[in-house]
């Protein structure tokens, strides 16, 4: 039998969406399985495994029972506690063909079939755009040689509907519908063929992944330990913004921000009053803890924001960078001092706090610009949000600095040493700054970056030039 493990619902959604490594191809639930009960075909490319998502949103416990035919092991069974889900995975190599048959007494039976994608160089995506009513599928094709992709829908008026992608190309097909239409897309191509099915939807609806959305933090919450002269003290804060998300290695839930004590500016701007406010919830995000400061400087004229988090998951230490401004008027447009001195007065720095007990306590900051910022650089940030551990274990984490003509650029820092040392990787090009990373399933970082031009993509080391990612040409069908 093939490992399983168990997921606690809400985690799924949550993991689904932040590790960004996970290729999802929701399946329809047959008719006449109740509401709620599902068999999801995914693919994780970092692992190279096949993926059966279990889920069950019904009232009563499912026995799940996976057929592949000719697989040694075949058939598999299990059973599913209502509000629950479990996942089934296999290691295959490229190419390989499957076919799964899942089936409950209630009802469901659901068959999928197609060639195991990653490392194929090849994928087919689903989106709903809900303000134009469109469902889209966008093709990608990563291989050296030109590619004919065949999409089917049965039923669908005009169905085939065949294009040749060039090699590095990708391409956008899309459909006008209203949300609720099931569809089923079978999409092949010399070495590939996947089927995608599902129902369009703008709300809450079956399948999985599924996000919901929940306040946590406004201007009227009040917040645990803000700093200010004489001490600590509860209260509220003008602006709330500059979000960043993680999961732990045991499931907490860790949501960060900017507590703009006294005004919407950014770090330098105003009273340069910006603490690092948290939020954390135990419970897989059913509930969550009341917002508390895990970092402020020593002065309300000094600031710290822009969090970004990382989790490195071998030793389950959970990073929180930020970006400190010694005074008023320091801020990344501004000031410069061409130094990288760890008290430098008229530099950002970058610095980071660890937590590991899951958020429950932060260390002591630790400075970061005498090892990472060129001494040449005006100023220095980091980009917010989340850094990333790539499938080697190393840490990234995303930077913005101005060389010494005013230049912006998009970068990262890294650490191959659980962080024990950092060094800086190469610019992603000039005019540039903030930047998101991810990994594709060939090891390859991508990243999506803040600019007036195309999105650019860097691997550190060493520095490379950008790589633009062409916009896919919409086609009506």
């Amino acid at each position: 039998m093939p490992p399983v493990r168990a997921i606690p619902r809400r985690v799924t959604a949550v993991l689904a969406v932040l590790l960004g490594l996970l290729t999802v191809l929701p399946a329809t639930p047959a008719q006449a399985a109740p509401a709620g009960v599902s068999a999801t075909v995914g693919a994780d490319c970092t692992t190279g495994r096949l993926l059966l998502l279990l889920d069950n949103r019904s009232t009563t416990a499912q026995t799940y029972t996976v057929t592949w035919p000719g697989r040694s092991g075949s058939p598999w069974t299990r059973t599913v506690a209502a509000g629950s889900g479990a996942e089934l995975y296999w290691t295959l190599s490229p190419g390989t063909p499957y076919t799964l048959r899942t089936t409950t007494p209630t009802g469901l039976d659901e068959t999928t079939s197609g060639l195991f994608h990653c490392g194929t160089g090849m994928s087919a995506l689903t989106s709903f755009d809900c303000t134009n009513g469109r469902l889209q599928l966008a093709l990608e094709n990563r291989t050296t040689t030109a590619r004919d992709f065949t999409v089917t829908w049965p039923g669908r008026t005009g169905s085939p509907w065949t294009r040749t992608i060039a090699a590095g190309g990708n391409y956008l097909h899309y459909w006008t519908v209203g949300a609720g239409a099931p569809y089923t897309l079978r999409v092949t191509a010399p070495g590939f063929d996947t089927t995608l099915r599902g129902t369009t939807s703008c709300d809450l609806a079956t399948g999985n992944p599924q996000m919901t959305s929940t306040t946590l933090l406004t201007t009227q919450t009040v917040i645990r330990d803000l700093n200010r002269t004489g001490g600590r003290y509860d209260g509220t804060i003008a602006s709330v913004r500059i979000p960043g998300l993680a999961v732990t290695n045991n499931g907490t839930v860790i949501a960060v921000a900017d507590a703009r004590v006294n005004g919407s500016y950014d770090l330098g701007g105003g009273t340069n009053n910006i603490q690092i406010v948290m939020i954390r919830s135990t419970d897989g995000g059913r509930t969550f803890e009341q917002p508390r400061v895990i970092h402020a400087p020593p002065t309300t004229s000094e600031g710290v924001g822009d969090p970004s988090l990382l989790v490195d998951r071998a030793t389950g230490v959970v990073y929180c960078f930020f970006t400190y401004s010694p005074r008023p008027g320091i801020s990344f447009w501004s000031g410069g001092s061409g130094l990288n001195t760890a008290d430098d007065p008229n530099s950002m720095h970058l610095r980071y706090i660890t937590s590991r007990d899951n958020g429950a306590t932060w260390s002591a900051p630790v400075e970061l610009n005498p090892a990472v910022k060129d001494p040449t650089w005006r100023q220095v940030f980091f980009s917010s949000g989340h850094g990333i551990q790539t499938s080697t274990g190393r840490l990234i984490q995303p930077i913005a600095y101005r060389d010494s003509a005013g230049t912006s650029h998009a970068a990262n820092i890294y650490s191959d040493d659980h962080g024990a040392t950092w060094r800086r990787g190469g610019s992603a090009g000039g005019n540039i700054n903030e930047s998101k990373a991810i990994e594709r399933g060939t090891g390859a970082i991508v990243q999506n970056i803040r600019t007036t031009r195309p999105a650019a993509a860097s691997t550190p080391p060493p520095p490379t030039a950008p790589r633009r990612s062409a916009r896919p040409r919409p086609a009506r069908c």
